[in-house]
């Protein structure tokens, strides 16, 4: 079966803004400060930052009302019930009110997002001491990464096409008085009433589509087993048991020598296949 996830995190690489990291599934929801390592196609939860005030949450101002994206020459989106609106032709055309999407390619995409905010871990400087402080102790693996930047969309719709010729129609939900006018419609208030050779079909609320990760950077980390060996189980017996307080004021000045963003892990060779 066709792995729709290479195509995706592709296409949308990038769309937020550089080091953000594409959520697969769309319908999979993270959580700001939540842990683990770094496995295709993204972070794998097993953790959380402990909620004690130490790293708070600080909406930053770059949110957005709308976030629409699609597969440029691949995606026809006709209305039904406006002005001017083109009528789909075939057997979607005895739709009344909404939209109707039509893909002319494999893996061609639409995504409209609408409500988007973003939430961030604030003060890097304690963060980084609180993961060195843990990284001393043993307590935290040099693979695991932490949600540090996370955008929520209040509500959102995606689409992607199994094949050529793959349709969907979208009216106006129960809740709705009216079906869809635009683009930025197709963000809420929808659902799809049918739908052919989609592999991919979302109509949700409160979505986490993009995120960032940080995570103890490489060289830090090798800089620290060079001056004070290893950690954990292979820790020297003259190793300190607190880091060293001068350690821990170079981090406070300057996190970004502790602190690195990777970049979103890439699918295994065995798995890569035709993205279409």
């Amino acid at each position: 079966m066709n792995d729709p996830s290479r195509a995706f995190v592709r296409a949308l690489a990038g769309v937020w803004g550089p080091d953000y990291w594409v959520t697969w599934h769309p319908s999979s929801r993270l959580a700001l400060g939540a842990v683990g390592p770094a496995r295709y196609p993204g972070i794998v939860p097993i953790d959380k930052l402990p909620d004690d005030g130490t790293v708070p949450p600080e909406v930053t101002p770059n949110g957005r009302s709308t976030l629409t994206w699609n597969t440029e020459g691949a995606v026809k989106v006709s209305f039904r019930g406006s002005a001017g609106a083109a009528d789909p032709a075939g057997a979607l055309a005895d739709v009344r009110a909404g939209a109707v999407v039509e893909f002319t390619r494999k893996n061609a995409l639409l995504v409209v997002y609408r409500g988007l905010t973003e939430t961030r871990l604030a003060d890097q400087p304690r963060l980084a001491q609180a993961l060195v402080r843990r990284y001393w102790a043993g307590d935290w693996d040099p693979d695991w990464c932490v949600v540090s930047h996370l955008v929520t969309a209040r509500s959102g719709t995606v689409l992607m096409a199994a094949d050529k010729g793959a349709t969907v129609e979208l009216g106006a939900s129960g809740s709705a008085t009216a079906g869809p006018a635009a683009l930025a419609d197709l963000a809420t208030q929808v659902s799809a009433t049918r739908s052919a050779a989609l592999q991919c079909e979302l109509v949700g609320r409160e979505l986490t589509p993009f995120y960032r990760v940080l995570r103890l950077r490489r060289r830090f980390l090798r800089g620290i087993e060079a001056e004070y060996g290893a950690h954990g189980l292979r820790t020297p017996a003259g190793r300190p048991a607190e880091v060293p307080p001068g350690l821990l004021h170079e981090v406070e000045n300057a996190p970004d020598a502790a602190l690195e963003h990777p970049t979103q892990p890439t699918p295994p060779p065995d798995t890569e296949g035709n993205p279409g």
